[in-house]
């Protein structure tokens, strides 16, 4: 059985990190492969970091922590806090039950002796390859001697423009790669525009979406969270004109409004917009409250992901962080092309819903193309992990 090291995200506070680290272990396994997760704790400030990136990487890593701060400080209300320490309790309950073999690595030379000892190295999805978090030497496969084969599967760049200052690093570690695939079609245009078109990168499904949605009832039993009709709202931006619309509309439909609390958004309309708010709760609950769901509002990629798997009408927004400055909007671009629903992009927040005029999606060619990109995909991961 040949083993493949997985460079995959699977420690953020977030459901689609953990759903998409479990759906790559899953299927990589499926196709008879054995898995290891690596966990490399990198080096700081050596010669093994891109000059150019190693002081920009420890700057965001210095900044990612100080908002965290400031959000510690914001939010010190003892019902959120409490919550949200039930949703990281739920989130490790789940690495525990649903991943396995992960090898933590410290140091760049043991990352060298880690990645000679597989027959590939593979790296996949959830934005390793966003600005600001890449290249190091693990997503750029430095540590992974030439005699080991490696493939990206479904890698998210997640923006729509790439800093140039990015491009020389990008371009090495691009070049490295046996069997490259990137989850979006703008990825795959700007990964052909920094190699002045000598690089194709193939554009594949998320890992997610190569299960069925009938395997992942099995895998995750269908369970009915709540017992009135609901709509399902799953922000991650701190847009609150994008929660006062789905409001208005649970109002109009006289749906009860569930709304998960997030702690990288959470702010006081939380508590006012919703009728029930969904806390501590594990990654497979949070696909049941997306099957129990009338609708879904969301400017998550997995939130929209697993509600079109389900065949739900879902409105989908752009997702809103104040002071970010590569806002991530050709991800949501990206898939409802793919599909075909851009028409399910709420750009007027303002909107009455009694005198807008819905098409709902025909999931029955939704649903036939989603069967067609999912062989094409596996095809191509078949492909990589022949050997």
């Amino acid at each position: 059985m040949k083993r493949v090291g997985l460079l995959i995200a699977y420690k953020n506070p977030n459901y689609g990190t953990m759903l998409q680290a479990f759906a790559t272990q899953y299927i990589v396994e499926s196709l008879g492969c054995e898995t290891e997760i690596i966990d490399y704790t990198a080096d700081r400030f050596n010669k093994h970091y891109p000059l150019d990136l190693g002081l920009f990487r420890f700057l965001i890593d210095a900044y990612q922590e100080k908002k965290k701060k400031a959000a510690r400080t914001k939010f010190n209300d003892a019902t959120f806090q409490n919550n949200i320490a039930k949703r990281k309790t739920s989130y490790v309950e789940f690495i525990h039950r649903r991943l396995h073999n992960i090898k933590e690595v410290s140091g760049f030379s043991n990352l060298c002796k880690l990645g000679s000892e597989y027959d590939a190295v593979l790296i996949g999805s959830d934005q390793k390859w966003h600005p600001g978090f890449s290249f190091g030497v693990d997503s750029s496969f430095r540590f992974v001697p030439k005699s080991v084969r490696t493939i990206s599967y479904a890698t998210s760049l997640g923006v729509s423009e790439y800093p140039k200052s990015y491009w020389r690093t990008s371009r090495k570690a691009w070049s490295r790669i046996d069997y490259l695939s990137v989850r979006e079609k703008t990825g795959a245009d700007i990964i052909s525009k920094v190699c002045d078109n000598n690089i194709h990168a193939e554009v594949v499904v998320d890992p997610t979406y190569l299960i069925s949605c009938e395997d992942w009832k099995k895998i995750f039993p269908v369970e009915k969270k709540f017992e009135d009709k609901y709509i399902f709202c799953y922000f991650l931006g701190n847009d609150e004109e994008s929660k006062k619309c789905a409001r208005r509309y649970a109002n109009l439909k006289g749906l009860k409004l569930v709304s998960v609390v997030s702690n990288e958004s959470y702010s006081e309309i939380d508590q006012e917009y919703a009728d029930f708010l969904m806390t501590g709760e594990s990654p497979d609950s949070f696909v049941n409250w997306i099957r129990g769901a009338e609708c879904v509002f969301t400017d998550s990629f997995h939130g929209t992901a697993f509600s079109i798997m389900n065949e739900k009408q879902i409105y989908v927004f752009y997702r809103k962080n104040t002071g970010v400055k590569l806002q991530r909007h050709s991800r949501i671009d990206d898939i409802l092309s793919l599909w075909e629903i851009k028409y399910r992009l709420i750009t007027d927040k303002h909107r009455e819903w009694d005198s807008y005029q819905e098409q709902p999606i025909d999931y029955t060619l939704v649903t036939q193309k989603v069967q067609s990109e999912r062989e094409r995909s596996m095809k191509f991961l078949k492909a990589a992990l022949t050997f």
